[in-house]
């Protein structure tokens, strides 16, 4: 039995729009396994078409290599459709199932690659394969990546609201065009996220994740939004931020998680929203894989 785990990404962090992703220490356990072999317990089998059905097809077509019929189950720790790559783990884990299984070798570029054709989001696939912090293009060479890991360690809160948002819905609200002066706000600011965060002046991060070219589209879909990140701005905090499309919300803090934590939480329920908070730390290694008796 082949067991892969693929954590959580938290993209965009501000203002890094489709170009950056964070991965977590959140993971989603998949379970590749022959039909003679029992699920492991507390699993849940996919269906076939699935999002990691398909990373294991492309896989198949792109290099012609026939792998056996599989069973796959998962293990979901993940919240779907809460902008923390839930999608994202799935077709990670089909690609890289597929290169181990059918014994392809497929290098770390290949399976973001291959994974990216499917989800489309390279700024949550990159980092889920690779972990860290990634910046990631897209070119006609295809994806550039590199991964940093920050200096001094992080403490991440993640609100989760009892709510989903699609990514499609969450994409359909924003703009055909922006205002040139938004975009400039926006480069100023991704620039100064990474500085600050490659550098360790973590001083600079409530400046830094402002943002003007999504979150101010998408904070109407999201209740409580304004009343949770002004009590999260006044409460010490790092700074914040939508997490991916939303609706969850991420925290950079060095101390006090525990008020912190209570504070997203207490906002959220004033507006009518139960939510869980996860505190969590960046994920170094991304995805990981053993083989299992």
């Amino acid at each position: 039995m082949l067991q892969i785990s693929v954590p959580a990404t938290s993209a965009n962090l501000g203002p890094g729009f489709d170009c950056v992703g964070l991965a977590l220490d959140l993971n989603n356990e998949f379970y590749f396994f022959e039909s003679e072999v029992a699920p492991p317990p507390k699993t849940t089998l996919l269906r076939s078409g699935s999002l990691v059905h398909q990373g294991l097809d492309l896989v198949q077509h792109r290099y012609g290599k026939k792998i056996p019929a599989l069973k796959i189950a998962v293990k979901t720790k993940i919240p779907r459709a809460r902008g923390l790559g839930s999608s994202a783990t799935l077709t990670v884990a089909g690609v890289a199932a597929a290169s181990i299984w059918g014994e392809l070798n497929l290098s770390t570029s290949e399976i973001i690659n291959l994974a990216s054709e499917i989800e489309g989001h390279l700024d949550n696939v990159a980092p889920a394969v690779i972990g860290g912090l990634v910046p990631a293009v897209a070119t006609p060479q295809g994806i550039k990546y590199l991964k940093i890991i920050p200096p001094k360690p992080l403490k991440i809160i993640v609100g989760v609201p009892d709510f989903r948002l699609s990514t499609a819905a969450a994409r359909n609200v924003l703009p055909k065009q922006v205002a040139y002066t938004d975009a400039i706000f926006n480069t100023g600011r991704f620039g100064l996220l990474m500085t600050a965060l490659i550098t360790g002046e973590y001083q600079m991060l409530p400046i830094a994740m402002q943002d003007r070219l999504h979150q101010p589209y998408r904070a109407p879909l999201i209740p409580g939004w304004e009343e949770v990140i002004t009590e999260i701005n006044a409460s010490g905090a790092l700074g914040c931020c939508l997490s991916g499309a939303g609706p969850s919300i991420l925290v950079f803090c060095e101390q006090n998680t525990d008020q912190i934590s209570f504070i997203l939480e207490n906002t959220w329920r004033q507006q009518g929203v139960k939510a869980q908070t996860y505190l969590l730390t960046i994920s170094l290694e991304g995805m990981k894989y053993c083989w299992k008796d």
